[in-house]
């Protein structure tokens, strides 16, 4: 084995740990405010160190479907980082509020039409179309069933 393919197999196994690492639930935080949720940093800098490691590993390669295979994968790794950064859950007064890198989704909880809790995630939908879904994945029992009970309280209160 040269040293070339060495650091290939090095660089490809910083990715997958990485992208591993990227791709752990997201945490909940209480405020005044309501709460939030959101990934923590670790995750998507964990993921944009796996999509340049993916770029080195492709980059030094020979062949050219394997480079472009890889560059697809480092491209595909670095969107997921941007979109750990960006985004983040809060449930106020006013809403239920989601910022993704395409912006602001907003549901007032007057406005919640459906609720609809699974296994790995939290949907609401309200009457104008808009669903807005938070993975659980990764949450603790005890904050699962705080964030199912605090949006169940907004909703029933903005009801009455």
């Amino acid at each position: 084995m040269t040293s070339r393919t060495a650091v290939r197999i090095a660089l490809v196994a910083l990715a997958v740990a990485a992208a591993v690492t990227a791709l752990g639930g997201p945490r909940l935080t209480w405020e005044n405010a309501g709460l939030r949720v959101e990934h923590p940093p670790l995750h998507g800098g964990a993921a944009l160190l796996g999509a340049a490691a993916l770029a080195g590993a492709a980059l030094s390669g020979r062949s050219r479907a394997i480079m472009l295979v890889g560059l697809v994968a480092a491209a595909t790794l670095g969107a997921l980082g941007a979109h750990l950064f960006a985004w983040r859950v809060d449930a106020i007064e006013a809403g239920l509020h989601e910022r993704t890198l395409a912006g602001w989704k907003r549901i007032a909880w007057r406005d919640v039409e459906v609720v609809e809790p699974r296994p790995d995630t939290f949907r609401l939908r309200a009457r104008g179309g808009v669903t807005i879904a938070v993975s659980t994945r990764g949450f603790a029992a005890e904050d699962r069933m705080r964030f199912e009970r605090t949006v169940a309280r907004r909703v029933r209160e903005a009801a009455r």
